[in-house]
């Protein structure tokens, strides 16, 4: 790409590295392996789809690989921007993002898509601002099609046009997308480059989600000096410090991490006894307050690895200067309590001033501000926000325009900046800054909440949200009102933490008195109510671990760790601290096999015995019945019962709620219509659990056996489909008599689908249909041929056994009746729409060819795609039971009313 009236444009710029590296490696992931050239070929790809999409912004919704950062690469290319939009984002959050972009194109990987367009599609209908423009989504595996010139034309790239909006945390209940400009992008890539000292031998982990802006410093700078970018693989490893085995396995020289998964990762090798890898060269921190104390067990560990040559660096910037605007760079002979965030980068400039902008001496503690070429343009569509935050000020006779950072700091004697905090209540979590207003109008929605406030507890540079609730004479379940934010919020902005209160004390002039709330030690947690305390040694240390971990008041040994906001990440401070308190490497997927803090008390129990580790730390005095009666407590009170269906008797096993939720009934039944013959046998026990998931989130739930299967009376040759209709008509007002409850939704698969809209069902609140047979005659076509293949595959005889030709397909016996009734069944919805409230269709990928059709048939349905791949026409797994986690999700989701229907 030539381009010379562009020399700050970052396309310019990466053409001229390709020019010059074309066969050094640019990106490594797993196996796979691109060139300069290569790379600049696939961007060309992007390039093309962006240009013919003519659209100015277009949406990433891709996980880090190649692909993804080849798209930015072409989106640049063609003088678009990107905008990196979270998958793992609530989907009302993301449409904002779209609607607010204008973005008309995402280049997304098909299971993304999958997922979101329906949602995002309704939701676009339903905003009145919307415009009704379609989004087009593009394969990132395919962007064009194969018989396409892939030779772009360059095109005029000014510097100050826009490179990416990158969207953050916003006061006013709605995230702002930062506009980042190509003069601003290049000013820090160069910036980065040269205080990092980035060389053509690095090896840069791409480590964060790209619509984090550390993702920006992980991959733009390398590009433009002939280095190579190791993106994360995607499956984790078995390995105890998993972030030492990846710089290991990929000879990574540089990383960038967010400052709490250093600390954890720290204090992982210090309990393990492990060495920093050989091939680090460059340790970036960034996001977040560093511990002295984690810095001082660095500097040991790189003592002990003859590591002393490793650059250390603490980056400080918010997102509005691209990315860092300064860095911290110790001397051997640091020994603060406080580590300062540094001197502005090459190119970018800092005051500290007073309430009307006077420069401040050093120790005087101000108002940071931020200036340079790398500051953002503003804040989409945000004006009067922009005009607030980036200023001009005067100083010395010169002006400047700065951003307000709203952070306090103060110049120390040697030039450097010592951070002091915030000046507004802004939350700086994780690496991610919160705008607690944001988190607080979205809790507001809740009907019982009369008002809220978010703050944060502090202890050993370990931040959680913490959410006041003003509930007035409402009782709020904590548990409902976390799960209600998860539909709009991120979950780094869901408050582990709630207090609730009458109402707030206030000041004189009305506002909140922070300082007279009840403390954080009076919070609660999601999941507490069934709180049991530690029964031994063993147990209270794990408990203690974990509430210091977690930042939670109290753990208790039935809580699932996962349920109380514990990650990946937390997971593996647990694990670093017992290998410092019982010399015990707990592998991390025995960590998620046992979470609980009694299953997993037993578990290290047993490996201290095995690997004969004597402990001072008793395990005893633990009844296993009581154990046991816990588990019990959690699971559905199961009744077999029989109803009677044409004079024979059926039989059902209804699912009640636990006892110790029996207070959150839902009042809503769902009934299940199995599937038959070797499809039920294969879906049998997974559909079990799933009654079990559902009637322990407050569902009724209701499964029976067709006539002549199973333990219902008849004779299998007479099960035709009219019978089983009329069974599942029958079935219905059983359990809608035997619940009592005022909502009846119904869940069907395969053939139970067809078979559950023939029984014209009426007053149905929702129906679900999984991987539903679509024509009755290919149904009985895919029975023929595993029959066949089975019969023709026995070896105990001398000759391929013939067909016997009697009434029997895949070990069922079907009588010509029986088979031709099953044959008629079509999925036709038209009756079922004029029913039931919502039809939502989910499905795998288990489709013959002749069902390619399905979602055009029935347009009108919610459509769930799933990634889970059930191979229900697969002869080679037709014996085998399915396990399908993420339809068990969608369908929790869609009877909660926790996802936007499209229909």
């Amino acid at each position: 790409m030539k381009n010379p009236k562009s020399l700050l444009a970052y396309p310019y710029l990466f053409a001229q590295q390709v020019a010059k590296t074309p066969d050094n490696l640019a990106i490594v992931f797993e196996d796979e392996e691109y060139t300069y050239k290569e790379l600049d070929q696939l961007s060309n790809k992007f390039q093309l789809a962006a240009t013919k999409s003519k659209a100015s912004c277009i949406g990433i919704c891709i996980d880090k690989s190649p692909q993804a950062i080849a798209a930015m690469l072409g989106i640049l290319k063609a003088g678009a921007v990107f905008v990196p939009l979270d998958p793992e984002y609530p989907a009302d959050r993301i449409a904002y993002m779209i609607q607010d972009a204008n973005i008309e194109t995402i280049f997304t990987q098909p299971k993304h898509q999958q997922i979101l367009e329906p949602q995002i599609d309704r939701i676009n209908r339903i905003n009145s601002s919307s415009d009704g423009n379609t989004i087009k989504w593009i394969d990132c595996y395919n962007p064009v099609s194969e018989a396409a010139e892939y030779s772009c034309q360059a095109i005029e790239i000014k510097e100050n046009d826009l490179a990416y909006i990158m969207y953050t945390s916003g006061s006013t209940g709605q995230p702002k997308g930062v506009q980042i400009e190509h003069k601003a992008l290049a000013t820090y890539c160069y910036a980065d480059i040269d205080i990092y000292k980035v060389c053509e031998s690095d090896r840069t982990l791409q480590f964060s989600t790209i619509n984090f802006d550390i993702a920006i410093e992980e991959i733009f700078p390398p590009l433009l000096i002939g280095s190579s970018i190791v993106i994360r693989p995607s499956e984790r490893t078995d390995s105890l410090i998993e972030l030492s085995s990846i710089i290991n396995k990929y000879q990574v020289t540089a990383v960038h991490i967010a400052t709490a998964y250093w600390h954890e990762w720290v204090d992982l090798m210090v309990a393990a006894n492990a060495l920093i890898p050989k091939s680090l060269r460059l340790m970036v921190v960034t996001g977040e307050k560093v511990s002295t104390k984690h810095y001082q067990h660095w500097k040991t560990l790189c003592e002990k690895s003859n590591k002393k040559d490793v650059l250390w660096c603490n980056a400080y910037g918010p997102t509005e200067a691209t990315v860092s605007a300064s860095v911290f760079i110790p001397d051997n002979n640091f020994n603060a309590d406080n580590m300062p965030i540094g001197k502005p980068l090459k190119g970018y400039t800092a005051m500290i001033v007073d309430d009307d902008y006077n420069n401040l001496s050093p120790d005087e503690t101000g108002q940071l501000l931020i200036g340079g070429p790398a500051l953002a343009r503003g804040y989409l569509n945000r004006p009067e926000l922009t005009d607030e935050v980036f200023i001009h000020v005067t100083s010395n006779g010169e002006t400047q325009r700065m951003y307000k950072t709203g952070d306090l700091a103060r110049w120390l004697p040697n030039g450097d900046i010592e951070f002091a905090g915030r000046i507004d209540h802004q939350i700086k979590l994780g690496s991610y800054r919160i705008e607690p207003g944001e988190i607080e109008v979205a809790i507001n929605k809740h009907e019982l909440v009369l008002e809220s406030l978010v703050s944060y507890d502090e202890v050993d540079a370990k931040k959680s949200l913490i959410a006041y609730i003003a509930q007035g004479e409402n009782t709020i379940n904590i548990d409902d009102l976390s799960s209600f934010l998860k539909q709009s919020l991120p979950v780094y902005m869901i408050p582990t933490r709630f207090v609730l209160v009458s109402d707030f004390p206030k000041t004189s002039n009305g506002k909140i008195d922070r300082k007279a709330l009840p403390s954080p030690e009076s919070s609660q947690i999601a999941n507490s109510s069934s709180y049991i305390a530690p029964r031994n040694p063993l147990e209270q240390k794990l408990a203690a671990m974990w509430e210091e971990v977690l930042r939670v008041p109290k753990a208790g040994i039935h809580d699932d760790f996962f349920a109380l906001g514990g990650s990946s990440l937390l997971a593996v401070g647990v694990v670093s601290r017992l290998i410092t308190e019982l010399k015990l490497e707990l592998p991390v997927r025995d960590f998620f096999a046992n979470p609980t803090i009694a299953s997993q008390a037993k578990h290290i129990h047993e490996m201290l015995k095995a690997e004969n580790i004597k402990s001072d730390i008793k395990y005893d005095n633990v009844n296993s019945e009581d154990d046991s009666q816990a588990l019990r407590d959690r699971l559905p009170i199961v009744k077999p019962d029989f109803f009677i269906s044409d004079n024979h008797k059926l039989f059902g096993i209804h699912y009640k709620p636990p006892v110790i939720s029996a207070s959150q009934s839902r009042r809503h039944a769902v009934l299940m219509c199995h599937p038959i013959g070797h499809e039920y046998a294969r879906s049998y026990r997974n559909l079990q659990q799933l009654a079990i998931l559902l009637a322990q989130a407050g569902f009724d739930v209701f499964r029976f056996d067709y006539h002549g299967t199973g333990n219902s009376e008849g004779s299998t040759e007479q099960m035709t489909a009219e019978q089983c209709s009329k069974d599942i008509q029958v079935a219905s007002e059983f359990i809608r008599k035997q619940s009592q409850c005022d909502e009846l939704s119904v869940l069907a698969v395969r053939l139970g689908v067809p078979l559950a809209i023939q029984a014209q069902l009426e007053n149905i609140e929702k129906f679900i249909a999984w991987d539903p047979v679509v024509h009755g005659n290919t149904f009985i076509d895919l029975l023929k041929f595993f029959h066949h293949r089975a019969i023709t595959g026995i070896k105990r005889y001398r000759k391929i056994r013939k067909d016997a030709k009697s009434h029997q397909l895949y070990g069922h016996a079907y009588n010509e009746q029986k088979r031709v009734s099953f044959e008629k069944l079509l999925l036709n919805p038209d009756h079922q729409k004029t029913t039931t409230k919502s039809v939502n269709l989910i499905t795998s990928k288990g489709y013959t060819d002749n069902e390619k059709g399905l979602t055009q048939q029935i347009p009108d349905w919610n459509y769930y795609p799933t990634e889970d791949d059930i191979h229900w026409h697969h002869i080679d797994y037709s014996e085998s039971a399915f396990s399908s986690p993420q339809a068990f999700k969608v369908i929790m989701q869609i009877l909660s009313n926790e996802v936007d229907q499209n229909g």
